[in-house]
C-alpha cells in the first residue's frame, strides 16, 4: 500500500506532465467526448438550468466530473476514486499556474489546498481513495457556488 504522503509529491508532479489538448478546465465542451473516450470510461450528462455535469467512470472506479457552463466552456473538474485521472489533461493550461503555487508548502500527507486568483484546487485522500476539484472563479456561473463541485 503506496503511502498518501508519497502519492501528493507525486500529485504535484503529474501537474507538469505535458498532455494533448482535450476537454480541460478553461476549455471548450466540445472535446468532453475524447475525455471518456481516453479514460475508457462512461459518461453521462445531468442538464441543469446554467450548467451540465459530465460524468465520467473510469473501468477503475475513478469518477470525473466537468462541469461545463451554458456558454459552452469547461468552469471546474473534480475527481474521486481510486486512482487520480491525468491531472494534466483535466487541468489544462492551468496546471503551470497550479504547479507553480504548489511549489510553496501549501500542503500535508494529507491534503493539498491552492487558491489563486486564476484557479482553485483542492486534493486529499487517504488510504485507496483520492478525490479533489479544480475550478476558475471567473469562469463561474453567476448563481453556481463552489460548494456545487461534487466529488
Amino acid at each position: 500500500m503506496m503511502k498518501l504522503s508519497r502519492t501528493l509529491p507525486g500529485l504535484l508532479s503529474a501537474l507538469c506532465m505535458c498532455a494533448p489538448a482535450f476537454a480541460t478546465l478553461g476549455g471548450s465542451a466540445a472535446s468532453v467526448e475524447a475525455d471518456r473516450a481516453k479514460l475508457k470510461g462512461v459518461a453521462r450528462i445531468t442538464p441543469l438550468v446554467d450548467y451540465s455535469v459530465h460524468e465520467i467512470q473510469t473501468p477503475a472506479g475513478t469518477v470525473v466530473r466537468e462541469y461545463v457552463s451554458a456558454q459552452g466552456q469547461v468552469f471546474a473538474v473534480s475527481w474521486n476514486g481510486p486512482a487520480l485521472p491525468d491531472l494534466a489533461q483535466l487541468l489544462g493550461g492551468y496546471a503551470t499556474t497550479l504547479q507553480q503555487a504548489a511549489s510553496h508548502p501549501h500542503y500535508n500527507h494529507h491534503r493539498l489546498s491552492i487558491d489563486t486568483p486564476d484557479v482553485v484546487m483542492h486534493s486529499s485522500g487517504h488510504a485507496r481513495i483520492r478525490y479533489g476539484s479544480a475550478w476558475v472563479p471567473a469562469l463561474l456561473p453567476q448563481n453556481f457556488s463552489p460548494k456545487d463541485i461534487g466529488q
